[in-house]
């Protein structure tokens, strides 16, 4: 049941920098953003309305925090990538350098604030991981 969302996941982030990197250099950002945000908003609420679900509000007032800190940091995310390109950042490495510092990332991350195990293992992994960060970045 894993490999569809993780298919889609692959898919989904190839098409996300092929179009961050094809955005407009004399467009605005945040425009950019603005029309991809429209875009999202009516593809998720057709996506809402074609699967089950409670009443909109029943549904809107589950909602807490996190839907808030997750839509501000997809603004993040978004924007640096845009930013990475217009900067000369390469498709087929930034992605790739952002990805492998967020797995450094989340490792602490999960060890500090949901006490996953970090075995030695887990810290070799990360070892390499870096040193193909800096194999990439020269």
């Amino acid at each position: 049941m894993i490999l569809l969302p993780i298919t889609v996941a692959v898919l989904a982030n190839v098409l996300y920098h092929m179009a961050s990197k094809s955005i407009p250099a004399e467009q605005n950002a945040f425009m950019g953003l603005v029309v991809n945000y429209a875009t999202a908003l009516l593809a998720s609420a057709i996506l809402f309305f074609m699967t089950p679900h409670e009443k909109i509000l029943v549904e809107a007032a589950r909602s807490n925090w996190a839907c808030v800190l997750m839509g501000l940091a997809i603004t993040g995310v978004e924007v640096s990538f845009v930013m990475i390109y217009r900067a000369g950042g390469s498709l087929s490495t930034a992605s790739l350098i952002v990805n492998i510092l967020l797995a450094l990332a989340m490792l602490v991350v999960g060890g500090v604030f949901y006490h996953e195990q970090i075995t030695a293992q887990k810290i070799f992994g990360a070892a390499l991981c870096i040193a193909g960060v800096v194999m990439l970045s020269f």
